[in-house]
């Protein structure tokens, strides 16, 4: 994109966590004692490939002045030491600044300097400078990162003005794991063959999914086998209870298109047996027997 303006760009680290920019300014001067400018405390949170997610932040400095943070010349938000703000945009190039004791001038809002393109599906951290004459956010990548945003809680008394910030559409993921003991008797794996336990517990988890929060956009259904055997018959056993599976799903009322079925055999044991009598092992190995759901879908904040 060009400008006639002079640009300073950040370096911003393309890794799925750059880490976040914190802002300073004298809109809060009352906040600095007052817990209800704090909500949750950090967690980490993926989004879709459509936004690029900034997760800012201020360290526990014992400043008195709010940090305005500027998202392309708008206020997104003021923080106080110790808070975060966490917000999406669409990929692209955007200004994004930080401010402490930027009244009357509003320089970030009037005048933004500091620019960054973003990437989709990435998510960037960044930390407010609190030098009165510093306005470019310091990036943090990886386990500097994390550790940086440990124990913030998220700011929560500014309403954002900025018009370039959209909704996050967070990407989220279950899984659970069932013990195909439950839902086959040893060595079977036909349709005629499920549980009437193994039904129910598969009808429990269809009605959690019909309630959840956001769009499921797949399940995918992985059979897992014990050792015991032939490599390729553990295969084909384990498919076909993930098959078996599938369907019970979708005469449960599952959309089709969102299931998938595969088979791994017993090449991902979670327990290794190898001594005993074969009953011994069989029952040593019950944890390998499993059929695994993993549950992707999209949640808006």
């Amino acid at each position: 994109m060009n400008s006639p303006k002079a640009k300073r760009q950040w370096p911003l680290a393309l890794s799925a966590l750059a880490v976040a920019a914190c802002l300073h300014s004298p809109l809060s001067l009352a906040f600095s004692d007052n817990q209800n400018i704090y909500g949750e405390t950090y967690h980490k949170e993926s989004v879709v490939k459509q936004q690029s997610q900034i997760v800012m932040f201020r360290g526990n400095d014992a400043g008195q002045q709010a940090a305005h943070v500027y998202i392309d010349g708008q206020l997104q938000s003021a923080l106080m030491p110790g808070g975060y703000t966490t917000f999406c945009v669409a990929p692209g190039e955007h200004s994004v600044e930080s401010y402490i004791g930027d009244a009357p001038l509003y320089t970030g809002k009037r005048n933004p300097q500091s620019f960054a393109k973003l990437d989709g599906g990435q998510t960037y951290v960044l930390e407010a400078p609190i030098a009165p004459n510093q306005s470019t956010p310091i990036v943090h990548t990886g386990a500097d990162a994390e550790r940086s945003l440990q124990g913030l809680r998220k700011q929560i008394h500014v309403i954002s003005r900025a018009s370039s910030v959209v909704p996050c559409q967070i990407q989220t993921e279950t899984k659970i794991s069932l013990r195909s003991d439950v839902l086959f008797n040893f060595g079977k794996s036909s349709y005629n063959d499920i549980t009437p336990q193994g039904r129910a517990e598969l009808s429990k988890i269809v009605d959690q999914i019909g309630h959840q929060a956001g769009t499921v956009e797949s399940i995918d259904v992985v059979g897992h086998a014990d050792p015991i055997g032939s490599a390729s018959s553990n295969l084909r056993l384990s498919q076909a209870r993930a098959e078996t599976v599938r369907r019970v799903m979708l005469d449960l009322g599952v959309n089709s298109q969102a299931v998938r079925a595969s088979g791994r055999g017993s090449s991902e044991p979670v327990v290794t047996c190898n001594s005993g009598s074969r009953n011994a092992r069989i029952a040593c190995n019950a944890p390998n027997r499993r059929v695994e759901l993993v549950i992707r879908g999209v949640r808006s904040e």
